[in-house]
Protein backbone atom coordinates (compact mmCIF):
# COMPACT_ATOMS: atom_id res chain seq x y z
CA UNK A 1 0.00 0.00 0.00
CA UNK A 2 1.36 3.45 -0.95
CA UNK A 3 2.50 5.62 1.90
CA UNK A 4 0.31 8.74 2.37
CA UNK A 5 3.41 10.92 2.64
CA UNK A 6 4.50 9.90 -0.87
CA UNK A 7 1.11 10.83 -2.28
CA UNK A 8 0.73 14.15 -0.52
CA UNK A 9 4.29 15.47 -0.97
CA UNK A 10 3.87 16.62 -4.61
CA UNK A 11 0.50 18.16 -3.82
CA UNK A 12 2.01 19.91 -0.82
CA UNK A 13 4.79 21.29 -2.99
CA UNK A 14 2.24 22.56 -5.52
CA UNK A 15 0.21 24.18 -2.76
CA UNK A 16 3.26 25.89 -1.28
CA UNK A 17 4.28 27.13 -4.74
CA UNK A 18 0.81 28.54 -5.29
CA UNK A 19 0.86 30.22 -1.89
CA UNK A 20 4.26 31.77 -2.59
CA UNK A 21 3.14 32.98 -6.02
CA UNK A 22 -0.07 34.36 -4.52
CA UNK A 23 1.86 36.18 -1.82
CA UNK A 24 4.28 37.63 -4.37
CA UNK A 25 1.39 38.76 -6.58
CA UNK A 26 -0.40 40.36 -3.63
CA UNK A 27 2.77 42.20 -2.68
CA UNK A 28 3.28 43.33 -6.26
CA UNK A 29 -0.31 44.61 -6.50
CA UNK A 30 0.20 46.67 -3.36
CA UNK A 31 2.91 48.71 -5.09
CA UNK A 32 2.17 51.80 -7.18
CA UNK A 33 1.42 51.05 -10.83
CA UNK A 34 4.71 52.31 -12.25
CA UNK A 35 6.70 50.28 -9.71
CA UNK A 36 4.71 47.18 -10.68
CA UNK A 37 5.35 47.82 -14.34
CA UNK A 38 9.07 48.40 -13.84
CA UNK A 39 9.54 45.27 -11.72
CA UNK A 40 7.64 43.02 -14.12
CA UNK A 41 9.43 44.35 -17.18
CA UNK A 42 12.80 44.12 -15.44
CA UNK A 43 12.09 40.47 -14.68
CA UNK A 44 11.02 39.88 -18.30
CA UNK A 45 14.19 41.59 -19.52
CA UNK A 46 16.36 39.44 -17.27
CA UNK A 47 14.76 36.32 -18.75
CA UNK A 48 14.86 37.50 -22.36
CA UNK A 49 18.47 38.69 -22.31
CA UNK A 50 19.86 36.09 -19.87
CA UNK A 51 21.89 33.99 -22.39
CA UNK A 52 23.69 37.08 -23.64
CA UNK A 53 24.39 38.17 -20.08
CA UNK A 54 25.88 34.78 -19.20
CA UNK A 55 28.05 34.11 -22.26
CA UNK A 56 30.96 36.35 -23.25
CA UNK A 57 31.52 35.10 -26.81
CA UNK A 58 30.28 36.66 -30.04
CA UNK A 59 26.71 35.73 -30.96
CA UNK A 60 26.83 37.51 -34.31
CA UNK A 61 29.55 38.90 -36.60
CA UNK A 62 28.04 42.39 -36.36
CA UNK A 63 29.02 42.39 -32.69
CA UNK A 64 32.62 41.98 -33.86
CA UNK A 65 32.32 44.82 -36.37
CA UNK A 66 30.91 47.05 -33.63
CA UNK A 67 33.57 46.04 -31.13
CA UNK A 68 36.36 46.85 -33.62
CA UNK A 69 34.84 50.23 -34.50
CA UNK A 70 34.33 51.00 -30.82
CA UNK A 71 37.95 50.16 -30.05
CA UNK A 72 39.21 52.38 -32.88
CA UNK A 73 37.15 55.25 -31.44
CA UNK A 74 38.48 54.52 -27.95
CA UNK A 75 42.00 54.78 -29.37
CA UNK A 76 41.35 58.27 -30.73
CA UNK A 77 40.33 57.25 -34.24
CA UNK A 78 37.59 58.84 -36.33
CA UNK A 79 34.67 56.95 -37.78
CA UNK A 80 34.50 56.96 -41.62
CA UNK A 81 38.12 58.16 -41.73
CA UNK A 82 40.30 55.74 -39.76
CA UNK A 83 37.79 52.91 -40.03
CA UNK A 84 35.05 52.72 -42.64
CA UNK A 85 31.90 50.66 -42.59
CA UNK A 86 28.34 51.33 -43.71
CA UNK A 87 27.07 51.19 -40.13
CA UNK A 88 25.54 54.41 -38.69
CA UNK A 89 27.52 56.08 -35.90
CA UNK A 90 25.44 55.83 -32.72
CA UNK A 91 25.91 52.15 -31.91
CA UNK A 92 29.69 52.15 -32.53
CA UNK A 93 29.96 55.10 -30.16
CA UNK A 94 27.80 53.26 -27.61
CA UNK A 95 30.20 50.32 -27.84
CA UNK A 96 33.17 52.67 -27.43
CA UNK A 97 31.72 54.19 -24.26
CA UNK A 98 30.81 50.85 -22.71
CA UNK A 99 34.12 49.21 -23.63
CA UNK A 100 35.90 52.00 -21.78
CA UNK A 101 34.49 50.30 -18.69
CA UNK A 102 34.97 46.70 -19.79
CA UNK A 103 35.74 44.87 -23.05
CA UNK A 104 33.64 41.95 -21.79
CA UNK A 105 30.75 41.59 -24.25
CA UNK A 106 28.41 40.92 -21.34
CA UNK A 107 28.83 44.54 -20.25
CA UNK A 108 27.75 45.77 -23.67
CA UNK A 109 24.78 43.41 -23.64
CA UNK A 110 23.78 44.61 -20.17
CA UNK A 111 23.51 48.19 -21.44
CA UNK A 112 21.65 46.91 -24.50
CA UNK A 113 19.27 45.04 -22.17
CA UNK A 114 18.52 48.34 -20.43
CA UNK A 115 17.64 49.78 -23.83
CA UNK A 116 15.28 46.83 -24.41
CA UNK A 117 13.71 47.44 -20.99
CA UNK A 118 13.21 51.12 -21.85
CA UNK A 119 11.49 50.10 -25.07
CA UNK A 120 9.16 47.84 -23.09
CA UNK A 121 8.22 50.75 -20.83
CA UNK A 122 7.52 52.95 -23.86
CA UNK A 123 5.35 50.28 -25.50
CA UNK A 124 3.39 49.94 -22.25
CA UNK A 125 2.87 53.71 -22.17
CA UNK A 126 1.71 53.64 -25.79
CA UNK A 127 -0.82 50.89 -25.05
CA UNK A 128 -2.28 52.93 -22.20
CA UNK A 129 -2.53 55.98 -24.46
CA UNK A 130 -4.42 53.85 -26.97
CA UNK A 131 -6.94 52.70 -24.36
CA UNK A 132 -5.55 49.31 -23.49
CA UNK A 133 -5.77 49.89 -19.75
CA UNK A 134 -3.20 48.89 -17.17
CA UNK A 135 -3.45 45.16 -17.80
CA UNK A 136 -3.13 45.62 -21.56
CA UNK A 137 -0.21 48.01 -21.05
CA UNK A 138 1.59 45.51 -18.85
CA UNK A 139 0.99 42.75 -21.41
CA UNK A 140 2.20 44.93 -24.28
CA UNK A 141 5.37 45.86 -22.44
CA UNK A 142 6.14 42.25 -21.51
CA UNK A 143 5.55 41.08 -25.08
CA UNK A 144 7.79 43.86 -26.44
CA UNK A 145 10.61 42.68 -24.17
CA UNK A 146 10.18 38.92 -24.50
CA UNK A 147 9.52 39.21 -28.25
CA UNK A 148 13.12 40.31 -28.80
CA UNK A 149 14.23 36.86 -27.59
CA UNK A 150 11.97 34.87 -29.94
CA UNK A 151 14.60 34.44 -32.63
CA UNK A 152 17.51 32.06 -33.20
CA UNK A 153 20.42 32.89 -30.83
CA UNK A 154 22.47 34.96 -33.29
CA UNK A 155 19.47 37.20 -33.95
CA UNK A 156 18.08 37.35 -30.42
CA UNK A 157 21.05 37.69 -28.06
CA UNK A 158 23.58 39.79 -29.98
CA UNK A 159 23.74 43.45 -28.90
CA UNK A 160 22.92 44.39 -32.45
CA UNK A 161 21.87 47.61 -34.17
CA UNK A 162 18.14 46.91 -34.17
CA UNK A 163 17.88 46.47 -30.39
CA UNK A 164 19.47 49.87 -29.78
CA UNK A 165 17.08 51.53 -32.24
CA UNK A 166 13.84 50.13 -30.80
CA UNK A 167 13.36 52.61 -27.94
CA UNK A 168 13.76 55.84 -29.95
CA UNK A 169 11.47 54.44 -32.67
CA UNK A 170 8.76 53.58 -30.13
CA UNK A 171 9.27 56.91 -28.38
CA UNK A 172 8.68 58.77 -31.64
CA UNK A 173 5.31 57.08 -32.15
CA UNK A 174 4.36 57.54 -28.50
CA UNK A 175 4.91 61.31 -28.44
CA UNK A 176 2.80 61.96 -31.54
CA UNK A 177 0.00 59.71 -30.28
CA UNK A 178 0.10 61.58 -26.96
CA UNK A 179 -0.14 64.87 -28.88
CA UNK A 180 -3.54 64.03 -30.40
CA UNK A 181 -5.39 65.94 -27.69
CA UNK A 182 -2.99 68.87 -27.59
CA UNK A 183 -3.63 72.11 -29.36
CA UNK A 184 0.04 73.04 -29.55
CA UNK A 185 1.58 69.84 -30.89
CA UNK A 186 4.72 71.12 -32.58
CA UNK A 187 6.99 70.43 -29.55
CA UNK A 188 5.86 66.78 -29.63
CA UNK A 189 6.57 66.53 -33.36
CA UNK A 190 9.93 68.21 -32.83
CA UNK A 191 10.74 65.46 -30.31
CA UNK A 192 9.37 62.79 -32.65
CA UNK A 193 11.59 63.94 -35.50
CA UNK A 194 14.60 63.89 -33.19
CA UNK A 195 13.77 60.37 -32.03
CA UNK A 196 13.33 59.11 -35.60
CA UNK A 197 16.76 60.53 -36.41
CA UNK A 198 18.26 58.79 -33.37
CA UNK A 199 16.74 55.48 -34.48
CA UNK A 200 17.94 55.92 -38.07
CA UNK A 201 21.45 56.81 -36.91
CA UNK A 202 21.45 53.50 -35.05
CA UNK A 203 20.11 51.47 -38.01
CA UNK A 204 19.17 52.94 -41.40
CA UNK A 205 15.83 51.11 -42.02
CA UNK A 206 14.36 52.76 -38.92
CA UNK A 207 14.05 55.94 -41.00
CA UNK A 208 10.67 54.50 -42.08
CA UNK A 209 9.31 55.40 -38.64
CA UNK A 210 8.96 58.84 -40.22
CA UNK A 211 5.92 57.44 -42.06
CA UNK A 212 3.66 56.99 -39.00
CA UNK A 213 4.83 60.41 -37.81
CA UNK A 214 3.83 61.84 -41.19
CA UNK A 215 0.50 59.99 -40.99
CA UNK A 216 -0.25 61.67 -37.66
CA UNK A 217 0.81 65.02 -39.09
CA UNK A 218 -1.47 64.96 -42.14
CA UNK A 219 -4.49 64.23 -39.95
CA UNK A 220 -4.03 67.49 -38.06
CA UNK A 221 -5.19 70.98 -38.98
CA UNK A 222 -1.74 72.38 -38.25
CA UNK A 223 -0.12 69.74 -40.47
CA UNK A 224 2.39 72.08 -42.07
CA UNK A 225 3.60 73.42 -38.75
CA UNK A 226 4.08 70.01 -37.12
CA UNK A 227 5.73 68.60 -40.26
CA UNK A 228 8.28 71.41 -40.19
CA UNK A 229 8.83 70.76 -36.48
CA UNK A 230 9.46 67.05 -37.11
CA UNK A 231 11.94 67.83 -39.89
CA UNK A 232 13.67 70.36 -37.61
CA UNK A 233 13.99 67.78 -34.85
CA UNK A 234 15.62 65.30 -37.22
CA UNK A 235 17.97 67.99 -38.54
CA UNK A 236 19.00 69.07 -35.04
CA UNK A 237 19.95 65.53 -34.02
CA UNK A 238 21.90 65.02 -37.25
CA UNK A 239 23.77 68.31 -36.82
CA UNK A 240 24.55 67.35 -33.23
CA UNK A 241 26.64 64.48 -34.60
CA UNK A 242 29.05 66.91 -36.28
CA UNK A 243 31.53 66.95 -33.34
CA UNK A 244 31.74 63.15 -33.56
CA UNK A 245 31.85 62.49 -37.31
CA UNK A 246 32.24 64.42 -40.53
CA UNK A 247 28.66 64.70 -41.79
CA UNK A 248 29.79 64.51 -45.42
CA UNK A 249 31.69 61.28 -44.77
CA UNK A 250 28.74 59.88 -42.85
CA UNK A 251 26.36 60.73 -45.69
CA UNK A 252 28.64 58.99 -48.17
CA UNK A 253 29.37 55.75 -46.35
CA UNK A 254 26.11 55.26 -44.44
CA UNK A 255 23.56 56.45 -46.97
CA UNK A 256 24.91 57.21 -50.44
CA UNK A 257 27.71 54.78 -51.31
CA UNK A 258 25.72 51.57 -50.98
CA UNK A 259 24.83 50.76 -54.57
CA UNK A 260 27.25 47.87 -55.02
CA UNK A 261 26.17 46.42 -51.66
CA UNK A 262 22.49 46.50 -52.59
CA UNK A 263 23.21 45.04 -56.04
CA UNK A 264 25.70 42.45 -54.84
CA UNK A 265 23.54 39.78 -53.25
CA UNK A 266 21.68 36.72 -54.39
CA UNK A 267 19.52 36.32 -57.47
CA UNK A 268 16.09 37.86 -57.00
CA UNK A 269 14.34 34.48 -56.91
CA UNK A 270 16.64 32.99 -54.32
CA UNK A 271 16.62 36.15 -52.20
CA UNK A 272 12.82 36.26 -52.17
CA UNK A 273 12.68 32.57 -51.25
CA UNK A 274 14.96 33.22 -48.27
CA UNK A 275 12.90 36.25 -47.32
CA UNK A 276 9.68 34.28 -47.50
CA UNK A 277 11.15 31.51 -45.34
CA UNK A 278 12.45 33.95 -42.70
CA UNK A 279 9.10 35.75 -42.63
CA UNK A 280 7.25 32.49 -42.02
CA UNK A 281 9.71 31.58 -39.25
CA UNK A 282 9.30 35.00 -37.66
CA UNK A 283 5.51 34.72 -37.50
CA UNK A 284 5.70 31.13 -36.22
CA UNK A 285 8.06 32.19 -33.44
CA UNK A 286 5.95 35.26 -32.65
CA UNK A 287 2.47 33.75 -32.55
CA UNK A 288 1.59 35.62 -29.28
CA UNK A 289 2.10 38.93 -31.10
CA UNK A 290 -0.50 38.03 -33.73
CA UNK A 291 -3.38 38.35 -31.29
CA UNK A 292 -3.72 42.06 -32.02
CA UNK A 293 -4.65 41.25 -35.62
CA UNK A 294 -6.93 38.43 -34.49
CA UNK A 295 -8.68 40.76 -32.05
CA UNK A 296 -9.36 43.16 -34.92
CA UNK A 297 -10.55 40.33 -37.17
CA UNK A 298 -13.19 39.24 -34.65
CA UNK A 299 -14.07 42.88 -34.00
CA UNK A 300 -12.87 42.73 -30.42
CA UNK A 301 -10.84 45.88 -30.95
CA UNK A 302 -10.15 48.46 -33.64
CA UNK A 303 -6.54 48.72 -34.76
CA UNK A 304 -4.98 52.15 -34.35
CA UNK A 305 -4.13 53.41 -37.83
CA UNK A 306 -0.83 55.03 -36.82
CA UNK A 307 0.46 51.82 -35.24
CA UNK A 308 -0.66 49.88 -38.33
CA UNK A 309 1.26 52.31 -40.56
CA UNK A 310 4.26 51.85 -38.26
CA UNK A 311 4.02 48.07 -38.60
CA UNK A 312 3.53 48.14 -42.37
CA UNK A 313 6.42 50.57 -42.88
CA UNK A 314 8.67 48.38 -40.75
CA UNK A 315 7.62 45.28 -42.68
CA UNK A 316 8.22 46.91 -46.06
CA UNK A 317 11.67 48.12 -44.96
CA UNK A 318 12.93 44.55 -44.47
CA UNK A 319 13.28 43.53 -48.16
CA UNK A 320 15.17 46.68 -49.19
CA UNK A 321 18.25 45.46 -51.02
CA UNK A 322 16.89 41.87 -51.03
CA UNK A 323 19.16 40.93 -48.12
CA UNK A 324 17.35 39.03 -45.42
CA UNK A 325 18.65 38.34 -41.92
CA UNK A 326 16.59 37.31 -38.93
CA UNK A 327 17.53 40.27 -36.77
CA UNK A 328 16.00 42.65 -39.35
CA UNK A 329 12.60 41.48 -38.07
CA UNK A 330 13.25 42.91 -34.58
CA UNK A 331 11.81 46.14 -36.00
CA UNK A 332 8.36 44.52 -36.16
CA UNK A 333 8.19 43.54 -32.49
CA UNK A 334 7.18 46.89 -30.85
CA UNK A 335 4.19 47.74 -33.11
CA UNK A 336 2.88 44.17 -32.90
CA UNK A 337 3.29 44.16 -29.12
CA UNK A 338 1.40 47.45 -28.90
CA UNK A 339 -1.49 46.14 -31.03
CA UNK A 340 -1.70 42.94 -28.99
CA UNK A 341 -1.59 44.84 -25.70
CA UNK A 342 -4.54 47.00 -26.77
CA UNK A 343 -6.47 43.92 -27.93
CA UNK A 344 -5.83 42.05 -24.68
CA UNK A 345 -7.04 45.06 -22.72
CA UNK A 346 -10.47 44.49 -24.28
CA UNK A 347 -10.43 40.68 -24.05
CA UNK A 348 -11.54 38.10 -21.55
CA UNK A 349 -9.76 35.35 -19.64
CA UNK A 350 -9.70 32.90 -22.54
CA UNK A 351 -7.59 35.24 -24.70
CA UNK A 352 -5.24 35.97 -21.81
CA UNK A 353 -4.74 32.26 -21.18
CA UNK A 354 -4.03 31.47 -24.83
CA UNK A 355 -1.60 34.34 -25.27
CA UNK A 356 -0.02 33.61 -21.89
CA UNK A 357 0.60 29.95 -22.69
CA UNK A 358 1.96 30.79 -26.15
CA UNK A 359 4.25 33.42 -24.61
CA UNK A 360 5.56 31.00 -21.99
CA UNK A 361 6.21 28.28 -24.58
CA UNK A 362 8.00 30.61 -27.00
CA UNK A 363 10.14 32.06 -24.20
CA UNK A 364 11.11 28.74 -22.62
CA UNK A 365 11.94 27.08 -25.94
CA UNK A 366 13.89 29.89 -27.58
CA UNK A 367 15.74 31.10 -24.48
CA UNK A 368 16.72 27.50 -23.76
CA UNK A 369 18.04 27.15 -27.32
CA UNK A 370 20.07 30.33 -26.81
CA UNK A 371 21.57 28.85 -23.65
CA UNK A 372 22.44 25.64 -25.51
CA UNK A 373 24.15 27.60 -28.30
CA UNK A 374 27.78 28.49 -27.60
CA UNK A 375 28.42 32.05 -28.82
CA UNK A 376 31.78 31.46 -30.44
CA UNK A 377 31.55 32.15 -34.16
CA UNK A 378 34.88 30.92 -35.43
CA UNK A 379 37.16 30.26 -32.45
CA UNK A 380 40.28 32.08 -33.62
CA UNK A 381 41.82 31.81 -30.16
CA UNK A 382 45.15 30.40 -31.35
CA UNK A 383 45.45 33.06 -34.05
CA UNK A 384 44.63 35.82 -31.57
CA UNK A 385 47.26 34.59 -29.13
CA UNK A 386 49.84 34.32 -31.92
CA UNK A 387 49.23 37.92 -32.97
CA UNK A 388 49.37 39.17 -29.39
CA UNK A 389 52.61 37.28 -28.77
CA UNK A 390 54.39 38.50 -31.90
CA UNK A 391 53.24 42.13 -32.17
CA UNK A 392 53.18 45.21 -29.95
CA UNK A 393 49.82 46.48 -28.57
CA UNK A 394 49.88 49.54 -30.86
CA UNK A 395 50.70 47.53 -34.00
CA UNK A 396 47.95 47.14 -36.57
CA UNK A 397 47.02 44.06 -38.57
CA UNK A 398 45.05 43.46 -41.76
CA UNK A 399 42.47 40.70 -42.12
CA UNK A 400 41.73 40.25 -45.81
CA UNK A 401 38.09 39.27 -46.17
CA UNK A 402 35.25 39.73 -43.70
CA UNK A 403 36.30 38.27 -40.34
CA UNK A 404 36.29 41.13 -37.82
CA UNK A 405 36.23 38.54 -35.02
CA UNK A 406 39.95 37.99 -35.75
CA UNK A 407 40.62 41.61 -34.76
CA UNK A 408 38.63 41.04 -31.57
CA UNK A 409 40.54 37.85 -30.76
CA UNK A 410 43.91 39.47 -31.52
CA UNK A 411 43.09 42.71 -29.67
CA UNK A 412 44.81 44.68 -32.41
CA UNK A 413 43.57 47.59 -34.48
CA UNK A 414 42.69 47.24 -38.17
CA UNK A 415 44.79 48.54 -41.04
CA UNK A 416 43.54 49.36 -44.50
CA UNK A 417 40.55 51.60 -43.55
CA UNK A 418 37.83 49.12 -44.60
CA UNK A 419 36.60 46.54 -42.11
CA UNK A 420 34.80 44.57 -44.80
CA UNK A 421 36.79 44.07 -48.00
CA UNK A 422 33.60 43.78 -49.99
CA UNK A 423 34.23 47.49 -50.51
CA UNK A 424 37.29 46.49 -52.55
CA UNK A 425 36.07 43.35 -54.28
CA UNK A 426 32.27 43.47 -54.34
CA UNK A 427 32.31 40.24 -52.32
CA UNK A 428 29.23 40.91 -50.22
CA UNK A 429 27.51 37.98 -48.56
CA UNK A 430 26.17 35.25 -50.86
CA UNK A 431 26.84 37.04 -54.16
CA UNK A 432 25.19 34.99 -56.90
CA UNK A 433 28.06 35.51 -59.40
CA UNK A 434 31.60 36.39 -58.21
CA UNK A 435 32.74 39.81 -59.43
CA UNK A 436 35.64 39.70 -61.89
CA UNK A 437 38.82 41.29 -60.44
CA UNK A 438 39.04 43.55 -63.50
CA UNK A 439 36.07 45.50 -62.06
CA UNK A 440 38.37 47.29 -59.62
CA UNK A 441 39.61 49.63 -62.36
CA UNK A 442 36.14 51.23 -62.35
CA UNK A 443 34.50 53.30 -59.67
CA UNK A 444 33.44 52.90 -56.96
CA UNK A 445 36.17 50.26 -56.53
CA UNK A 446 38.99 52.29 -58.06
CA UNK A 447 38.65 55.15 -55.57
CA UNK A 448 38.35 52.72 -52.67
CA UNK A 449 41.50 50.88 -53.69
CA UNK A 450 43.35 54.20 -53.80
CA UNK A 451 42.26 54.90 -50.22
CA UNK A 452 43.07 51.36 -49.10
CA UNK A 453 46.59 51.26 -50.56
CA UNK A 454 47.35 54.78 -49.32
CA UNK A 455 46.45 53.72 -45.77
CA UNK A 456 48.60 50.59 -46.04
CA UNK A 457 51.47 52.71 -47.28
CA UNK A 458 51.25 55.29 -44.51
CA UNK A 459 50.74 52.78 -41.70
CA UNK A 460 51.69 49.25 -42.87
CA UNK A 461 50.20 46.31 -40.97
CA UNK A 462 52.68 44.10 -39.14
CA UNK A 463 50.68 41.00 -40.01
CA UNK A 464 48.31 40.23 -42.87
CA UNK A 465 45.85 37.36 -42.42
CA UNK A 466 44.23 35.85 -45.50
CA UNK A 467 40.62 34.93 -44.72
CA UNK A 468 39.67 34.07 -48.33
CA UNK A 469 39.06 30.46 -47.35
CA UNK A 470 37.81 27.69 -49.63
CA UNK A 471 34.19 26.76 -49.02
CA UNK A 472 33.19 30.32 -48.11
CA UNK A 473 31.83 33.34 -49.98
CA UNK A 474 35.44 34.53 -50.24
CA UNK A 475 37.03 31.54 -51.99
CA UNK A 476 37.04 33.39 -55.35
CA UNK A 477 38.69 36.48 -53.89
CA UNK A 478 42.22 35.39 -52.96
CA UNK A 479 44.56 38.39 -52.41
CA UNK A 480 46.82 37.19 -55.27
CA UNK A 481 44.12 38.28 -57.71
CA UNK A 482 44.27 41.89 -56.50
CA UNK A 483 46.90 44.61 -55.92
CA UNK A 484 47.23 43.37 -52.34
CA UNK A 485 48.91 40.23 -53.70
CA UNK A 486 51.71 42.31 -55.22
CA UNK A 487 52.23 44.05 -51.88
CA UNK A 488 52.42 40.71 -50.06
CA UNK A 489 55.06 39.37 -52.47
CA UNK A 490 57.13 42.55 -52.21
CA UNK A 491 56.91 43.32 -48.49
CA UNK A 492 55.70 40.24 -46.59
CA UNK A 493 56.77 36.68 -45.89
CA UNK A 494 54.27 33.88 -45.42
CA UNK A 495 55.05 32.30 -42.06
CA UNK A 496 52.48 29.52 -42.02
CA UNK A 497 48.87 28.87 -41.07
CA UNK A 498 47.22 29.49 -37.72
CA UNK A 499 43.60 28.39 -37.14
CA UNK A 500 43.53 27.44 -40.81
CA UNK A 501 44.33 30.92 -42.12
CA UNK A 502 47.57 31.89 -43.96
CA UNK A 503 49.59 34.45 -42.00
CA UNK A 504 52.00 36.92 -43.63
CA UNK A 505 54.56 38.87 -41.60
CA UNK A 506 56.06 42.16 -42.71
CA UNK A 507 59.69 42.15 -43.93
CA UNK A 508 61.04 45.42 -42.52
CA UNK A 509 64.24 45.14 -44.56
CA UNK A 510 62.35 44.90 -47.84
CA UNK A 511 59.79 47.56 -46.94
CA UNK A 512 60.98 49.85 -44.15
CA UNK A 513 58.62 52.40 -42.64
Amino acid sequence: MTSPSVVTRPQGLIDRTRQAAGAAWSWLRSLPWMAQLLLVLAAATAVARSPGLVYNGLFDRDEAYLAVMGDVLRGGGTLYVDVIDRKPPLVPYAYALVRELSVDMRTVRLVCAIAVLLNGLLVASLVRRLGGGRRGALAGGVLAVLGTAWFVPSDSQAANFELWALAPATGAVLVVVAARTRREAWPSFLAAGALVALAAHAKQPFVVVALPIAWEAVRRRDRARVAVAAAAGAALVTLALAPLVDLGDMWRWVWRDNGDYLDGGLSVGRALAIGFGLTVVFFCFHVPLLYGFWGAAIRRVRLDSTVVVWWLASLLAIPIGLRFFGHYYQQLVPPMAALTGVALGASGRWAWRVVGVATAVATVVLVTISFAYRPDLTDFTALGRYVQRTTAPDDEILVWGALPDVYVSAQRGPSGVFLHDGYLTGAWANRATPLDPSAIVRDPYRERWTMFLADLGSDPPEIVIDAARPGTDWEHYAPERYPLGQLLVRCYDEVGRVDGLPVWRRDHAACPS
